[in-house]
C-alpha cells in the first residue's frame, strides 16, 4: 500500500419593443452563465491527467494516491503493442498527457515530431536513475523520455504441466534456466503455445532461434523467420499481448512468448508459472514516461512523472508489477527475492546474449506485412 501524504407565468402583454428588450437582457444573461460555466469547466479540465499505458503495469493505489494528492482526476486508457499505441497517435490520439513507448519506439515517435522535449528544470527525480539509463542509445541525454522499468521478452512456462508432457529432460539439466525458443516449435506441446500480437517480437524470436539478430532487415533473413512462424502457427493456441497472465495463471498455456513482469504476475496466482530468458537470448527493453506534443495537460504530466520518481512510488510498482525499476534509489525498495532473481536483474552473462530493439525505418512495414501474413496463413 503505497502510503504517500500530500504536499500538501407574466402577467403584462408583451409588445414587440418589450419582448426585444427582454431577449436581450435574457441573452446577456444567457452568455453570462454560459461563460461561467465554460470557466468552471476549463477549471475541470485543468485538473485532469490522461494516461495511455501498458495493461498491469502500476501498483493499484498509484492512480489513487496522486489524485488524492494532487487533486487530479486520472483517465487511465491501455495499449497492447508499440505499434498499437503509435497507431493510436496517429490516428488523431491529441488528449493523452502521458504515453509509455518502449525504447525503440520513443525513436521513432521522436523522428514523427509527436514528442514535448522534456523540461529538466522541472523534473526532480532524475537524479535517482540508474547511469546505464541517462545517455541511452535511442534518446542520448533522455531530452524526450523518462525511464520507468525495464525488462526482457522471454519464455514462460508452467513447471510441472511442461514435466509431465515430456519436457523433463529439458529441466533436469545443470542449467535448468536456459530453456530454448525451439521449445515453441515442438509438437509435443500443441495447442498450449501463445505467441504475442507484435510483429517485432514475434518475427525477432524467430530470427533470434535461428541465429539472427532481432533488429534484421535483410530480406533473406526474414523470410526464414516468417516461414518458420507459418509452419509453427498450427500448435499457436493463440496471439495474444494483453491476456497472457489469463492464459499462464489458469494452466491453458503451457509456453508463452512473455514480458518478464507479465510472467510473474501470473505466478502470483499459479505457483508452477516460472520465467526463463531462453539460450539463444531474447529481446531487452526500457518502458519510459513520455509527454505527447499536443498533451493538453502538460504541468499535470510533469507532476506524473515527478511523482513516479519518487523511490517509495517506483519500489512499490516494481514490487508489484514484478518489472525491473531503472530507478536506483528504489532499487533499495525492492524485495530481496526479486533483486535475487537472475531472470529479473540478469547477470551480465545473460545480458550479453540479449538485444535491444531499435528503429528499423521503413522496414517496419515489411515486419507488419510478414506479420499479417503469418496471422492469415
Amino acid at each position: 500500500m503505497l502510503d504517500l501524504e500530500p504536499e500538501k407565468p407574466l402577467s403584462v402583454p408583451f409588445s414587440r419593443r418589450r419582448f426585444l428588450k427582454s431577449s436581450a437582457q435574457f441573452l446577456a444573461a444567457f452568455q453570462t452563465l454560459q461563460l461561467f460555466g465554460c470557466a468552471e469547466q476549463s477549471k475541470q479540465n485543468e485538473r485532469q491527467l490522461n494516461i495511455l499505458n501498458w495493461a498491469d503495469y502500476l501498483h493499484p493505489d498509484a492512480i489513487p494516491e496522486f489524485q488524492k494528492r494532487y487533486g487530479i482526476e486520472v483517465v487511465y486508457d491501455t495499449f497492447a503493442s508499440n505499434e498499437a499505441l503509435l497507431a493510436k497517435l496517429q490516428a488523431g490520439g491529441t488528449k493523452y498527457d502521458i504515453i509509455v513507448p518502449s525504447s525503440y519506439m520513443v525513436k521513432n515517435l521522436k523522428k514523427l515530431s509527436l514528442l514535448s522535449e522534456l523540461e529538466h528544470d522541472r523534473i526532480t527525480g532524475m537524479k535517482g536513475l540508474m547511469p546505464r539509463f541517462l545517455n541511452a542509445q535511442f534518446d542520448p541525454g533522455l531530452r524526450y523520455c523518462m525511464p520507468y522499468t525495464w525488462g526482457t521478452t522471454g519464455i514462460g512456462y508452467n513447471e510441472k504441466i511442461l514435466e509431465r508432457l515430456g519436457g523433463r529432460a529439458l529441466l533436469s539439466g545443470s542449467d535448468k534456466q536456459r530453456l530454448s525458443w525451439n521449445l515453441f516449435f515442438d509438437e509435443r506441446f500443441a495447442n498450449r503455445i501463445t505467441i504475442l500480437d507484435d510483429a517485432r517480437e514475434a518475427i525477432g524470436m524467430s530470427l533470434k532461434r535461428s541465429g539472427y539478430s532481432y533488429n534484421s532487415v535483410a530480406l533473406a533473413e526474414l523470410e526464414v523467420a516468417a516461414q518458420a512462424l507459418k509452419e509453427q502457427k498450427k500448435l499457436i493456441m493463440c496471439y495474444s499481448s494483453d491476456q497472457v497472465i489469463v492464459a499462464l495463471s489458469s494452466g491453458d498455456s503451457l509456453l508463452s512468448q512473455v514480458y518478464s513482469g507479465d510472467a510473474y504476475q501470473a505466478r502470483r496466482e499459479n505457483k508452477d508459472v516460472r520465467y526463463v530468458i531462453p539460450a539463444e537470448g531474447a529481446s531487452i527493453w526500457t518502458d519510459n514516461f513520455c509527454i505527447p506534443r499536443q498533451a493538453p495537460h502538460k504541468e499535470n504530466a510533469y507532476k506524473w512523472i515527478n511523482y513516479m520518481l519518487e523511490p517509495e512510488v517506483s519500489a512499490a510498482c516494481a514490487n508489484f508489477t514484478h518489472y525491473a525499476t531503472a530507478n536506483y534509489l528504489a532499487f533499495k525498495g525492492v524485495d530481496p527475492e526479486l533483486k535475487q532473481d537472475p531472470n529479473l536483474y540478469p547477470p551480465d552473462s545473460v545480458l550479453q546474449t540479449c538485444e535491444e530493439l531499435h528503429d528499423i525505418g521503413k522496414a517496419v512495414f515489411l515486419y507488419d506485412r510478414l506479420w499479417t501474413e503469418i496471422k492469415c496463413a
